[in-house]
């Protein structure tokens, strides 16, 4: 309606400009709720999809490779110190590098240490291939002798060359896989890699110290809500506006999804701890086969050295060297641990929806609040 002309203008009244500057910090808080509580919700269920789909399969797979290996070794070395011209390097050999390969592969599929991890890969893929020739080399010289126990070296007997040949090939091929800048060193290093991505992805999420900071946004949305609830009720004597009732029960809602995306994240944590039990458990697996692998291929080295001058300094010093006898985890165990990490971290991927509730019930309490604000304002229009 227009003022008649010569009338004073029309100003709004204070209640209204305070209605209205209460609706614009309502929104606003509302808005920023919905921001907060979207981004923490999304940096958790990412974290959690990422660690159950790449990461932690990347990790346990290195693990697997480095035991799988270690067994290969492990078996080769003892074919040929008992009776390497019937079988060569056997199927328990052929069977574990075919393992170490799968699981190889898995982890370049996986891999979430970016070019670093495909870089080591790449490294490691070329010193399988030259280990794996090295034991087909030291198979050909061994078969060469003829048959087994009638020419294994007596004492004080001079080896055959091929023999020598061969003890060699297969030291060198040893070397390849425990040398300091070997195959198992190479896959450590993948495996750290590869573990401190997994660090990386979970702090990324909600940790429970933080949670006070998430929780921030929807209390301050609804302290407001309530003390504008009280401030309608002193102005207007009315006891409710139910639509502002409403987008207080939305807000807490929107603290109930946080807390529910907290869950998941400590589900996570439970997902690092499992993984790092089942490294544990692939690790004293590894260095019984390390210690059994280099304890029968000293005793191989030994047999085929010239008797006189001996093996020399460098399989001396590796002779020397400590080899500590562990007890391996039992295989089973180690399966069931790493089936534990693969469901629990689907269990923490499991979001039942939360993060399309967080949006949508901000959403919902922002039109509420402009609808249960509105009509408190109409009510003051303008004066003279």
């Amino acid at each position: 309606m227009t003022a008649p002309a010569g009338a004073p203008a029309l100003r709004p009244t204070r209640t209204r400009v305070r209605l209205v500057r209460l609706l614009v910090l309502l929104l606003a808080t509302t808005l920023v709720m919905l921001a907060v509580s979207l981004g923490a919700v999304l940096s958790v269920l990412d974290a959690a999809r990422t660690v159950r789909d790449h990461t932690t399969e990347a990790v346990l797979e290195v693990a697997a490779a480095r035991a799988a290996l270690s067994e290969a070794d492990q078996a080769a070395i003892e074919a040929f110190r008992t009776h390497a011209t019937l079988t060569g390097p056997g199927q328990d050999y052929a069977n574990n590098l075919a393992s170490a390969s799968q699981s190889l592969a898995k982890v370049a599929e996986a891999n979430q240490a970016g070019a670093a991890g495909t870089g080591i890969l790449q490294v490691v893929e070329g010193l399988v291939a030259a280990y794996s020739g090295a034991v087909g080399q030291a198979d050909a010289h061994f078969r060469a002798v003829g048959t087994p126990d009638a020419h294994l070296p007596q004492p004080g007997e001079k080896p055959r060359p091929s023999e020598v040949l061969g003890a060699a090939d297969l030291w060198y091929a040893s070397r390849l896989l425990h040398g300091p800048d070997g195959v198992l060193a190479q896959l450590t290093a993948l495996q750290g890699l590869q573990r401190a991505e997994l660090d990386d992805q979970l702090d990324d999420g909600m940790s429970p110290g933080l949670l006070p900071v998430w929780l921030l946004a929807p209390a301050a949305a609804a302290a407001l809500l309530v003390g504008t609830q009280w401030y309608l009720w002193r102005r207007f004597r009315r006891r409710f506006n139910l639509p502002l009732v409403g987008a207080t029960a939305l807000t807490v809602g929107v603290g109930v999804t946080l807390a529910v995306a907290l869950g998941l994240q400590l589900r996570l944590d439970d997902v690092r701890a499992r993984t790092d039990t089942v490294l544990a458990d692939r690790q004293t697996g590894i260095a019984v086969a390390d210690t059994s692998g280099r304890t029968g291929l000293v005793a191989l080295l030994t047999r085929y050295c010239d008797p006189a001058a001996g093996c020399g300094s460098t399989v001396a010093d590796f002779t020397a060297q400590p080899r500590f006898a562990a007890t391996a985890a039992h295989e089973r165990k180690v399966a069931e641990g790493a089936t534990g990490v693969a469901a629990a971290a689907r269990d923490a991927a499991d979001s039942g929806g939360i993060e399309y509730l967080a949006p949508a019930f901000s959403i919902a309490a922002l039109g509420l609040i402009a609808w249960g604000m509105s009509r408190r304002i109409d009510e003051y229009r303008y004066r003279a």
